[in-house]
């Protein structure tokens, strides 16, 4: 794939856009742009970057086809429907679980369906659910019947 030129416009556009990037993916695809506008080798691109030399040519590409500075792998659809994502949804809601674990469980029993612990985890961040972990709470004990419970003894 042929690079082309940059415009002014364009070159000005990418630079304020990477001074205010926080994504350090989407800012070293637009260093890569910017360097070979400058008429930088891939290889040095890399090395600057400390990025493979296969990334840069892909950075470029994608750049030279699409304009694309964003990476978009976004990972896989949800393996439930609409309508067991709605049960899923309000049976934890309603259910306090202490483990990941045991709702890949109630969803394989439930639904059928396999899920690992990082993808229900996943899964489960995506709707808004968080952990908390159970705080202990010292039990209150009576004296008077600990004392009556030590001399019996």
């Amino acid at each position: 794939m042929r690079f082309h030129p940059l415009s002014e416009e364009q070159k000005k556009d990418l630079e304020l856009r990477h001074r205010y990037e926080d994504d350090r993916r989407i800012a070293d695809r637009i260093k890569a742009v910017l360097l070979k506008n400058e008429g930088w080798k891939n290889k040095a691109i890399a090395q600057a970057l400390r990025i493979h030399e296969e990334t840069v040519r892909q950075h470029l590409t994608d750049w030279a086809t699409d304009e694309k500075l964003k990476p978009e792998n976004g990972g896989s659809y949800s393996k439930l429907d609409d309508a067991q994502t709605r049960a899923l949804d309000t049976h934890i809601a309603e259910t306090t679980y202490t483990r990941v674990i045991d709702i890949c469980a109630y969803v394989e029993t439930k639904f059928g369906i396999r899920y690992t612990v990082s993808g229900m985890t996943k899964w489960l961040k995506e709707h808004k659910f968080s952990y908390k972990h159970p705080k202990n709470v010292p039990a209150k004990a009576d004296t008077a019947r600990q004392e009556e419970f030590q001399c019996s003894r």
